[in-house]
């Protein structure tokens, strides 16, 4: 294990020199694993362009190990160069230090950042109140800081808006609906959800958005406040995408970060009701259900290929030469 320079050092308010409760302690710690995940879902959603919910074995990702010391002390400990662990911590210390001058970020892009803001809203709040007659001392060695709410109305006003629908976008495919004519869904798993749109899209053009296979629809995204996709509405506009760039290749074992994207090519076959993201240079075609189940099994074929040709000391030559060398080209020298 490689200790991290990352500390959460609780103490009392009245008396920095008393011991603290082991429960105060703990409690305080499960409310920054909390945050911290919250933090690391939105990370993970943006970075492999998941349309859903994040899977659990995605989110051990950001499992913190601690170490106590004279019941204060708790040292954020990470396996190796974990890079999106670490990405994920220092993301954490920034919404501390913000809260803590009263400053938080301007209106989110889209329906992932809102949900994720409300999320982190409440997780700091409860990390605030469960330290009622302590503080939390938190940063790197030799630059610690103390936490503290400048404005908690705006924080609160993020958790009581209660909104589940936001401006945004979703990757789908659109289909008629099976049963109710003049109906449409849109479907980027098993499950479709009604697509509305706006009156600047006209009606003959619906069937050629159904025939462009995946698209990026953008209006207004009904969530069920889980991060999951239930509607889209007032859609405005449907766009073909001809490729996805990933800029980081994730599994729920290690991340690579690449100097240059990896791109894949989507697909839909609606016959099989299947995903596709192929990448013809590295030969990886995959194909899945979902759209999410997708993206994360061309991640784990890449950083299959990653371990096989790059982290390795084989002789290579002919195709597998020329994969081994276009893997090394998206990476940092």
């Amino acid at each position: 294990m490689e200790m991290q320079p990352f500390n959460f050092k609780v103490i009392r308010t009245d008396d920095e020199s008393s011991h603290v409760p082991v429960s105060v302690a703990g409690q305080t710690m499960v409310d920054v694993q909390r945050l911290l995940t919250d933090i690391g879902s939105l990370m993970l959603r943006r970075e492999l362009r998941m349309q859903g919910p994040v899977p659990e074995e995605l989110l051990r990702r950001f499992s913190l190990s601690m170490e106590l010391s004279s019941g204060k002390d708790v040292n954020a400990v990470t396996e190796g160069e974990d890079t999106l662990m670490l990405d994920a911590l220092n993301q954490l210390m920034r919404e501390l230090d913000l809260v803590g001058i009263g400053s938080r970020q301007e209106e989110p892009e889209n329906h992932m950042e809102a949900l994720a803001r409300n999320d982190i809203a409440r997780d700091i709040l409860a990390l605030n109140d469960h330290l009622d007659g302590f503080t939390l001392s938190y940063g790197k060695d030799g630059s610690m800081k103390k936490f503290r709410i400048a404005n908690r109305g705006k924080l609160e006003s993020e958790v009581l808006d209660g909104r589940t629908s936001f401006p945004g976008a979703a990757i789908g495919v659109i289909r008629a609906d099976p049963v109710r004519r003049n109906r449409w869904l849109m479907y980027n798993d098993v499950d479709g959800v009604p697509i509305r749109f706006g009156p600047n899209i006209a009606p003959s053009d619906i069937p050629i958005f159904a025939e462009s296979g995946p698209l990026i629809a953008s209006g207004t995204v009904v969530t069920d406040g889980k991060g999951k996709v239930i509607e889209m509405k007032d859609v405005v506009g449907c766009y073909s995408f001809p490729s996805v760039k990933f800029h980081r290749a994730i599994t729920a074992e290690r991340d690579i970060v690449l100097l240059n994207p990896v791109e894949a090519v989507p697909g839909y076959n609606s016959k099989k009701g299947l995903w596709t993201l192929d990448n013809e240079d590295l030969g990886i075609s995959v194909s899945k259900p979902s759209w999410d189940a997708c993206a994360a099994a061309f991640h784990e074929y890449f950083v299959f290929l990653w371990e096989t040709y790059v982290e390795t000391d084989g002789d290579f030559e002919g195709e597998e030469l020329e994969i081994r060398d276009f893997l090394r080209s998206l990476a940092f020298p």
